[in-house]
């Protein structure tokens, strides 16, 4: 079944944003973000002085008229970024109302928007049972978008995913500087340390949208249930009394704050967000706020 994607005139709410890298971007000129290099033209940063051997058409005689020293201007090159999101499509991302994969999908395509329209190089990766999966990419510009949409909402979710060893198997060794923007529950039973230090190992510069279901962190339950692990299709039968589900919330708060550490001490941006919440505010308001977009 179809997964419900944004619609076609939200996107232009999305036309000036811009992916932040909190590295300088490595991947070749033509883009949005700044350069490592130094350039002889495109944007002016600031002056310095002469040095023997610069150029002497990179003086800026007008200060030479008023202060009698020379001063060099400096300038810098737009470069893309090497961007991969990762969607998280395990059995798990199909709780709650909206699912969490249907938020999920619809951040993947607003930030897909906001790559290609920045001439950024974005490719998009599917986890599930198994190798992980390459939707898309690497693209360019905005001409295949409407593809990738439809890819977007066609993914289905199931199986058991062991997150951290499927991101490991995400990025191949070595290679270029790239930002990874994972979108996940991160339900991993041992935890994304291990995936998230091979990440890391690899040169990536990672952001971690951790989506959560209300009914998760708040569940309605009462008297006798049986659960349902919805990857394993384990079940486990419950007395659902006021002490269990307070003694659930406080594990399940505890269970969020680990997760959140787990990034942060990594020095990685993590941003929590209901599976109920509007793509525009978690695009507009969340991301922004995080500083993964501006």
């Amino acid at each position: 079944m179809a997964l419900p994607l944004i619609a076609a005139d939200t996107f232009s709410r999305f036309e000036r944003l811009s992916l932040v890298g909190q590295r300088t971007a490595q991947e070749g000129l033509g883009g949005e973000h700044r350069s490592r290099r130094r350039a002889p033209s495109t944007e002016f940063v600031d002056y310095r002085p002469y040095q023997q051997g610069d150029d002497f058409r990179r003086v800026d005689w007008n200060i030479y008229g008023r202060l009698g020293t020379l001063q060099v201007k400096l300038t810098e090159a737009r470069e893309r970024l090497d961007v991969v999101l990762v969607l998280d499509c395990s059995a798990s991302m199909t709780f709650g109302q909206p699912s969490k994969l249907a938020l999920a999908a619809n951040v993947v395509a607003g930030l897909a928007y906001v790559a290609l329209g920045r001439s950024d190089t974005l490719r998009v990766i599917a986890l599930r049972a198994g190798e992980p999966t390459i939707l898309a990419g690497p693209l360019r510009g905005r001409a295949r978008f409407g593809e990738l949409l439809q890819t977007l909402s066609r993914q289905p979710a199931g199986g058991e995913l062991e997150l951290s060893s499927a991101l490991v198997a995400c990025l191949p060794p070595g290679g270029r500087q790239r930002m990874v923007v994972l979108v996940s529950d991160l339900l991993a039973p041992d935890g994304i340390a291990n995936g998230l230090d091979s990440l890391l190992g690899k040169r990536a510069e990672v952001v971690v949208v951790h989506l959560f279901s209300s009914e998760e962190a708040d569940p309605r339950l009462a008297g006798e249930i049986e659960l349902v692990d919805s990857e394993t299709g384990e079940r486990e039968e419950l007395g659902a009394s006021l002490a269990t589900l307070d003694a659930y919330r406080s594990r399940f708060a505890a269970w969020l704050a680990d997760q959140e550490r787990a990034c942060t001490s990594r020095g990685l941006r993590y941003v929590r967000v209901a599976s109920d919440r509007a793509v525009t505010s978690v695009m507009l308001d969340d991301l922004r706020r995080a500083e993964v977009v501006r």
